[in-house]
């Protein structure tokens, strides 16, 4: 087995270790106790409850603890995973953020081969960071952690777009970068992080009940569907009639070939002529048949153990997880619910050091800050001879002043700020001239002659900024008597301290304006009066704002515009599957074919790989989605069954968002006319950004963008969203968690240019190869009940299901394993015959669907400019082989 599919057990494995599972390593300390506290209690939950400690969430620092927790060890597991994690960050910032800037790199595989080791590494940093948030229980670590996972998820989406742009292909293939950092293909598909989910499970739980509650009240009023003709009384006794003629005609043949087979062994033995045995012959040869039949069942018993021994088989005893994974589960729970009992302590010391730090220190701050900006109008006016003006708040108020300078560099520095806005805009103006002129000609030249760089990072800064805020904070800090892992109050005093700091600046900011407007009236009135009309005009000419988009129902409730989308059938519930459910495995050969010039089918997993870092991690993290590369809507094209719809189900189950069907079958009847259109759209993007994370569906998306209509479909108007959809997703802004997913099994029926503006990343979903089939059926079966055993050839049948989709092989394990099938597994094991007969049934993927599908693909922009590449590739060779014949032919 690759390693990196048991990473996450790897983690799990150490949660068993504090949970005493009975899982240690040479030279650990192992827990004698399993971490029970002298003097802790069993709440009846399977968790230890500490006695009441005095101090414990008020202003003075929590009380000693009682001793070592149920996960002492763990806790420093999960701290030393993150400190590896911190070493290799701090690795790849310094290749990345270097003191020189670093060359360019002319060679294009050279290149990816960079990033692609950028990606991988990431990856592996994304996935201990994920770990250690998801069982860290500090809950002061946990905002650093948080914040540099968001940082390591954008910096892994930006170098995925690189990628993109320099191979122009949706699909990568590593596996020469995986063989020199000594990875297996499973450590390069990035985790799904859990927070997404678990933080706001209360909130998805209510809307869940809110959902349900309406649902519950539609469907019992909606009809059922057409209900079939009742049938007559002929009709049923001729039906009846002729199953039990079937019956009769079956056991007759039954009967008749019996008689035949009696007679036919009667008549081999008198040929024959079998003499007959004495005693102990016939003791001797039933004893040597019942002897053979023995050893060749230990054998077989033998052989199977040792198979699932090594692992080359499943182990008939574990029908299910093993005790050690069990308590390894339930610990990971144990320190979810920990968690949140350590955050509820967490928001309680805020609010309680808070309300000390304004009792006892803020006197004494307020004090301060009025005496400092005394101290500064007096200084002023002795050396201009005038009382200064007071910053804006926009400039930050009074803190600019508390910087330990003297008051001519403060009054050089606000005589300075209020002229930077207009040489930013000059500035912003002369270099968008400069740029449109030097990009129509300079863009060939400069990848030719300057050659590759990585483009500017917004992420590197979040990651650099986490990194040290870790060395300063938590590197060298003793925690030996933090056993417990609680908040630490000395670091909240610190943050507390400056906010307090604002609050009562903002306080005396307003106090010594008016002190200094009486100071200027007393002294000099006239030229505070020019001053006062100066800065009055200044503010009338600021206020000036943009364009507001109209909002068509601003007098009702976010509840009445959910209530109606979902009466209408607009807002659905998202069926609960994961993205690993989606199963599938690693092309293995990518990188070879690539390099002989073969295009690789993409595997299962890459398809996966690609939903995770196009809709989940942006859907499920606001950091990401506001400064990633921004994605509003993707195309899923593939034939029928290649599991478009399903992945639609997954995005909205692993980010928890709402799902809104807008398909041209689910908009029939419903919002008729121009105003009732963009009262649809308006409603349904206004509720998904209240609601957001969001995705939006549309089902048979060729429909929207017909080239022509089909004669059966133009009463439906399939083509309603053609021009509402575009100026729906130019409104959307990168804080809009809202994405647009459409699925199409004939895209090349709809306009190329229409359909390919209105999705800017385009998805194709190819039929499954074999090692995911082989995957699939094992999946399939054991999900509706099967066992997997030796007589079930898995890859036979997955060779013969060449040419059939994910869905087909759903289909016939359904029609296979019914219940009564599921009762003579005992007796009757599983064939692959009896799924091949059903598998037969269904119409395959033809090769020229195929084609089509691979030859509409190319006239797409990412499409066209890949063929364009390979020509200028091909032009090139053929340009150094007739040089090459020339010298020769000279010589």
């Amino acid at each position: 087995m690759w390693r990196g599919s048991d990473e996450p057990s790897a983690i799990s494995t150490a949660t068993a270790r504090a949970m005493g599972g009975g899982v240690g390593s040479p030279g650990q300390r192992k827990n004698p106790l399993c971490g029970a506290a002298p003097g802790a209690a069993w709440n009846g939950r399977g968790r230890h409850v500490q006695p009441v400690r005095p101090g414990v969430g008020g202003w003075g620092k929590p009380g000693p603890p009682l001793g070592p927790g149920p996960d002492v060890l763990l806790s420093s597991t999960y701290t030393r995973m993150w400190l590896e994690s911190q070493a290799a960050l701090k690795e790849l910032l310094a290749q990345e953020l270097p003191s020189q800037p670093p060359q360019p790199e002319k060679d294009q595989r050279l290149f990816f081969h960079m990033l692609a080791t950028l990606f991988l590494r990431y990856t592996q940093i994304l996935r201990c960071l994920e770990a250690c948030y998801d069982q860290m229980v500090h809950p002061q670590k946990r905002r650093v952690l948080e914040h540099m996972l968001d940082g390591v998820m954008g910096r892994v989406l930006e170098l995925k777009n690189e990628m993109v742009e320099t191979e122009l292909s949706e699909y990568h293939y590593m596996d020469d970068v995986l063989q020199d950092l000594k990875l297996t293909p499973a450590d390069m598909e990035v985790p799904i992080p859990k927070y997404f989910v678990n933080q706001r499970a209360k909130a998805l739980k209510e809307r869940q009940q809110v959902l349900s509650e309406i649902l519950a009240r539609v469907e019992p009023g909606m009809p059922c569907g057409p209900s079939r003709p009742a049938m007559l009384r002929d009709e049923a006794v001729q039906l009846v009639q002729m199953a039990e003629r079937m019956r009769q005609g079956r056991l007759r043949s039954k009967f008749m070939w019996e008689i035949r087979r009696d007679e036919e062994r009667e008549r081999r033995a008198q040929e024959s002529g079998a003499k007959e045995f004495d005693r102990e012959q016939a003791a001797i040869c039933i004893q040597k048949v019942w002897k053979g039949c023995l050893q060749r069942r230990c054998t077989k018993l033998e052989r199977q153990r040792e198979m699932a021994f090594i692992g080359m088989a499943p182990d008939p005893k574990a029908l299910g997880l093993s005790g050690t994974m069990l308590r390894a589960q339930l610990g990971e729970e144990f320190r979810r619910l920990r968690q949140a009992d350590y955050e509820a302590e967490y928001q309680q010391a805020l609010m309680s050091i808070q309300e000390g730090l304004y009792e006892m220190e803020g006197p004494a701050m307020r004090e301060e800050m009025k005496e400092q900006l005394r101290q500064w109008f007096i200084e002023c006016h002795d050396l201009t001879g005038r009382f200064p003006e007071f910053p804006d708040k926009e400039l930050g108020g009074s803190s600019i002043l508390f910087a330990e300078k003297t008051p001519e560099q403060v009054k050089a520095e606000l005589d300075l700020l209020e002229d930077e806005g207009q040489r930013k805009k000059d500035k912003k103006d002369k270099e968008k001239t400069k740029e449109g002129k030097q990009k129509k000609g300079k863009d060939k030249k400069q990848e030719e002659d300057e050659g590759l760089k990585l483009a500017l990072s917004k992420f590197l800064p979040v990651i650099s900024e986490g990194f040290t805020q870790y060395q300063t904070i938590w590197g060298n800090r003793d925690e030996s008597n933090n056993f417990e892992q609680r908040y630490e109050p000395e670091l909240i005093k610190a943050q507390k301290r400056k906010e307090v700091e604002k609050e009562l600046r903002l306080q005396v900011d307003e106090l010594m304006q008016e002190e200094l407007q009486l100071l200027k009236l007393a002294v000099d009135r006239d030229e505070g009066k020019s001053h006062m009309a100066k800065k009055s005009n200044k503010q009338k000419k600021g206020k000036k704002g943009g364009k507001k988009e109209k909002d068509l129902t601003p007098d009702r409730t976010l509840d009445s515009l959910y209530e109606e989308l979902v009466l209408q059938g607009i807002l659905k519930q998202a069926q609960r599957v994961q993205l690993a459910d989606y199963t599938g495995d690693f092309c293995y050969l990518g990188t070879t074919l690539r390099m002989a010039g073969i295009e690789p089918t993409p595997s299962v997993m890459d398809i996966r790989q690609n939903i995770t870092l196009y809709a989940i991690l942006r859907l499920g993290s606001p950091t990401v989605h506001e400064l990633a590369p921004l994605v509003k809507s993707i195309l899923l094209a593939g034939p029928a069954g290649t599991g478009k719809k399903m992945l639609v189900h997954a995005v909205c189950t692993e980010t928890g968002a709402n799902l809104f069907d807008l398909s041209p079958d689910n908009l029939v009847g419903k919002y008729p006319g121009k105003a009732g259109l963009s009262m649809l759209m308006h409603m349904v993007f206004k509720v998904a950004r209240l609601m957001q994370p969001s995705v939006v569906w549309i089902g048979n998306a060729e429909k929207t963008f017909y080239k022509k209509v089909p004669k059966e479909e133009k009463q439906a108007d399939p083509k309603r969203l053609k021009r509402d959809l575009p100026k729906a997703l130019k409104l959307l802004k990168p804080e809009d968690r809202v994405l647009l997913i459409g699925t199409s099994d004939k895209p090349y029926a709809a306009d190329v240019k229409m359909l390919c503006k209105a999705y800017e990343r385009i998805l194709l979903l190819p039929r499954p190869d074999y090692a995911s089939r082989y995957v699939t059926w094992q999946r399939l079966i054991k999900k509706h009940g099967g066992t997997v055993t030796t007589g079930l050839d898995v890859s036979a049948l997955a060779k013969l299901s060449d040419g059939y989709s994910q869905g087909h092989m759903a289909q016939a394990v359904q029609m296979v394993l019914t219940e009564r099938r599921l009762l003579q597994m005992l007796k009757k094991p599983l064939g692959a015959s009896e799924f091949l007969q059903q598998l037969a049934k269904a119409d395959p993927i033809y090769r020229e669907e195929e084609k089509t599908l691979q030859d509409w693909y190319m006239k797409t922009p990412l499409g066209k400019k890949r063929l364009k590449a390979a020509q200028e590739t091909a032009d090139k060779k053929e340009g150094k082989g007739k040089d090459k014949t020339g010298k020769k032919g000279k010589k």
